[in-house]
């Protein structure tokens, strides 16, 4: 019941801000739940209720369980574990050339190596290891994570002692105490380290917390090769160090001609619109994204050495010199073609 009221008042909000009547809106989600599959939540979190968008760009949208079933067909699953473990993509990415931010090592108790062969299982490896790259901040993923779970970019002081802290925690911590209490490396915490990427200046001044990075979806389609088809920036909020919006950031549809970035929105049924950082208020709406080319021709480059995969939506960072494959998602949260108003049947159609 809490749940159709809040579809009922969001409804009834949009209605009296000038877009579609309350009654027709209830019309919409009933035959698109009945034909389609598409649920009143996505008819929201889409901004269905827009006037100006098309019956056919509703329609156009697939069932969740249709969307499952269309990926299975394009990734089929003895291939998906080849991008789902960040040890195996790292390795096809650098093997074809395709660049990524800077492998480290595996820190892992019994079986961790950094990238010159030496153990990587404890703190007093992984402080060797920051002093020799003179690090101020590492990067810890989880082998297989997603939404920015299990991702952590503590800020390294060398001291003497060398201590390590969470970004938005003024506690300092022994490297000792951080690989227990946060990585967990006395029970079974396993960890690819890599080297902090600093972004372009022109995405720190959008949010300079958080890398935001371009998520960009790729199809191989039979006659025509491998397409860009939609994109968004993804945008951390206050003191986020990760950009997800299912972890509370935002996202701004890329026009994929220029690389210019569409007001930005969250991720919920509310589609609140942002054409400023609600934070601080950069500028979102109208910025061009530098290295724009580049950045689709590197995606659709990362997704064609993965053999087996015609779909991904890859998550693609822009530094001062370029581009970098921070890492394929061979089954993209189905809310990206809300963001982007793309239809999801058009999307994951290879002819």
């Amino acid at each position: 019941m809490d749940g159709f009221a809040r579809i009922i008042e969001l409804s009834r909000r949009r209605a009296s801000e000038g877009h579609l009547g309350l009654w027709r809106q209830l019309g919409e989600m009933i035959v698109l739940r009945a034909f389609h599959g598409v649920g009143p939540g996505y008819y929201h979190t889409a901004g269905f209720w827009r006037r100006e968008l098309g019956w056919g760009d509703k329609t156009g949208q697939v069932s969740a369980s249709e969307y499952r079933r269309r990926i299975a067909l394009l990734n089929p699953a003895p291939y998906r574990k080849l991008s789902q473990n960040k040890i195996p993509e790292k390795a096809i990415l650098a093997l074809f050339g395709v660049p990524t931010p800077r492998f480290l090592g595996r820190l892992e108790a019994s079986r961790g190596f950094d990238m010159a062969g030496r153990p990587l299982r404890n703190a007093a490896d992984l402080e060797r290891l920051a002093n020799e790259r003179q690090a101020m901040r590492l990067v810890f993923k989880r082998l297989e994570g997603w939404g920015g779970k299990g991702v952590h970019i503590p800020v390294i002081e060398r001291g003497p002692p060398m201590t390590s802290r969470e970004p938005d925690d003024s506690n300092a911590r022994s490297v000792q105490d951080y690989c227990t209490e946060v990585l967990w490396l006395d029970r079974g915490g396993d960890w690819i380290v890599e080297e902090y990427f600093q972004q372009h200046p022109d995405l720190s001044a959008i949010n300079p917390t958080s890398v935001n990075t371009v998520r960009i979806w790729v199809i191989d389609r039979d006659r025509e090769g491998f397409q860009a088809i939609t994109a968004y920036l993804r945008i951390g909020r206050g003191n986020m160090i990760i950009d997800n919006a299912s972890s509370g950031g935002i996202v701004a549809p890329i026009d994929l001609a220029s690389g210019r970035l569409q007001p930005a929105r969250d991720a919920h049924a509310e589609h609140n619109v942002y054409p400023r950082h609600p934070d601080h208020d950069a500028p979102i709406e109208g910025i061009e994204l530098p290295y724009w080319p580049a950045v689709q021709k590197l995606a659709m480059q990362a997704l064609s050495v993965f053999p087996g995969l015609r779909f991904a939506g890859l998550d693609v960072a822009i530094g001062p010199s370029g581009p970098v494959v921070l890492e394929l998602n061979v089954s993209p949260d189905r809310e990206g073609a809300a963001f982007t108003d793309c239809p999801s049947t058009k999307l994951l159609t290879t002819d």
